[in-house]
């Protein structure tokens, strides 16, 4: 050792060797992933039906033709439009009709404007908001409660409807 640096060079004292702690921890050894599933966790009964036990998941499931599994279930042609068209609440008309007062149709200028667009839309977001509330799509303050979405995290709900409220306002 070296005599400049003392004891803190040295090893550990008796006292500290007497008293530490003895590792009595075993190493965790590894989790065996199993090769076949058990057919009771699939949830699905048509895939039930069709699963090998003998095979592992990943053959099963190249095996199966979802088209023909599903083809009751499946919807005979593809819908063009959303199930759920975008509507305006009660807190964003007045703010949409400042917007329009002020830059009419210019959806840029719109979403620039910070003083009046407080929420911050993007130009695809004010061009989106703006043809709902052109087009009558309109929401109530009642139906967004009942429904659950957007106006639960802008403003706190009263009576009953603050019990049903999963965001804790």
């Amino acid at each position: 050792s070296l005599p400049f640096l003392g004891a803190v060079a040295m090893a550990k004292s008796l006292r500290k060797r007497r008293n530490a702690k003895v590792n009595s921890r075993k190493p965790k050894e590894k989790v065996v992933q199993r090769k076949h599933l058990h057919v009771g966790l699939i949830r699905d009964k048509e895939l039930k039906k069709r699963f090998d036990k003998t095979k592992t998941l990943k053959q099963n499931l190249q095996a199966t033709n979802l088209k023909e599994m599903y083809k009751d279930v499946l919807p005979k042609k593809i819908p063009k439009k959303g199930a759920h068209p975008l509507k305006v609440n009660e807190d964003e008309i007045p703010i949409l009709k400042k917007l329009i007062a002020k830059h009419g149709n210019n959806f840029e200028k719109m979403h620039w404007d910070v003083k009046i667009n407080v929420y911050q839309w993007t130009k695809k977001q004010v061009e989106n908001k703006v043809k709902a509330f052109n087009g009558g799509k309109v929401r109530s303050m009642s139906a967004e409660i009942l429904s659950g979405h957007g106006m639960d995290m802008r403003k706190p709900i009263t009576g009953a409807a603050k019990d049903r409220n999963v965001f804790g306002h």
